[in-house]
C-alpha cells in the first residue's frame, strides 16, 4: 500500500473498521473496503479510494472525474464489493468515500461535484493530523505509523528542530498563515508572559502596527483602572518622550490675556 492509503487504513483501524485492502476487480485495485460489525453483524460499508499529492490540489482536480468514473461507478467494481459483502449482509448500503489533499478554502464546488455523484469528502490532512495526536509511545511495527510516531516524538518534541523544519518548508504565506494559526490559542498567548522585553518589543517592532492604532488597543484591550495611571507616569518619564511631550506643552502654552483685550 502507498503511505497516504496506510495512514487512511490505520485511522479507519482505530475508528473500529474492519478493513480490506487487497480487493481487486479485474486489473483494478479496489482502495479500502472498510466493514464495521456491531455484536457480529455488518453495519456498515465504506468503499474508500484515497488519491493524494505533496504538490498539491492542482494535479487532483483532473483526477477527481477519473475517480468517479473509474472507481466509484465502475460496474465491475460496484459488483465485486457486493459480492464480497453479500454472504454478510444484503440490506446494508455502501458508503462511498473519496479521501483528497490540499483542498482549496473555496472547496464548495468540490464537495457539490462529489455529493451529486453520491461521494463523500474526507481530506486527508484530518485523517493524518487524527492519527499523529493519538500516536503514544507503544511500538508500531508498520514502517509508515513508525515514522509518524518517530516524528512525532523526536522531531515535534524538539521545539528547535521542529521550527527550523517548518521554516524552511512552509512558504511566507503560509507561515504567517501558521502564526496566526498559533496565536489564536489562548494557551500559546498566556505563554508571552514568558517573553522577555527584548523579544516583545522586537514582536511589536516588527509589526508595523501604526502609533494610533497601537495606542487604541493599549487603552482598550491591555490596560485596565489599575494599571493606567502608573504607565502613563512611566511613559512620561522615559526621556525622548517626556522631552517631545513638554515640547508640545510650550507649543500650546495659553496666550495672555492682555493678547486679547489690549
Amino acid at each position: 500500500m502507498s503511505a497516504e492509503k496506510e495512514v487512511v487504513n490505520f485511522w479507519l483501524n482505530r475508528k473500529g473498521y474492519f478493513t480490506v485492502n487487497n480487493l481487486k476487480s479485474g486489473n483494478k485495485d479496489i482502495g479500502i473496503l472498510a466493514l464495521k460489525f456491531d455484536k457480529g453483524t455488518l453495519t456498515h460499508i465504506m468503499h474508500v479510494e484515497v488519491n493524494c499529492s505533496i504538490t498539491g490540489f492542482s494535479e487532483q482536480n483532473n483526477a477527481i472525474y477519473g475517480l468517479v468514473g473509474d472507481k466509484f461507478e465502475n460496474k465491475n467494481i460496484t459488483d465485486t464489493i457486493k459480492r464480497y459483502t453479500k454472504e454478510m449482509s444484503k440490506d446494508v448500503e455502501i458508503e462511498n468515500v473519496a479521501v483528497l489533499n490540499s483542498l482549496p478554502k473555496d472547496k464548495d464546488s468540490i464537495v457539490r461535484k462529489l455529493e451529486k455523484n453520491g461521494i463523500i469528502l474526507m481530506e486527508f490532512e484530518d485523517i493524518i493530523s487524527d492519527v499523529m495526536k493519538e500516536l503514544k509511545t507503544e511500538y508500531f511495527k508498520n514502517d509508515v505509523i513508525r515514522t509518524m510516531q518517530l516524528t512525532k516524538f523526536l522531531l515535534i518534541s524538539n521545539p528547535k528542530k521542529f521550527v527550523d523544519v517548518l521554516y524552511d518548508t512552509l512558504s511566507q504565506g503560509k507561515r504567517k498563515e501558521f502564526l496566526a494559526e498559533l496565536l489564536n490559542r489562548d494557551d500559546v498567548i498566556r505563554e508571552f508572559r514568558q517573553t522577555n522585553e527584548e523579544r516583545l518589543a522586537l514582536i511589536l517592532k516588527e509589526s508595523a502596527i501604526k502609533p494610533e492604532k497601537l495606542a487604541e488597543i493599549l487603552e482598550k484591550d491591555v490596560l485596565n483602572r489599575r494599571t493606567r495611571k502608573p504607565f502613563i507616569t512611566a511613559l512620561m518619564e522615559q526621556k525622548r518622550i517626556g522631552k517631545v511631550y513638554k515640547k508640545e506643552l510650550r507649543v500650546k502654552k495659553e496666550k495672555p490675556l492682555s493678547k486679547f483685550f489690549g
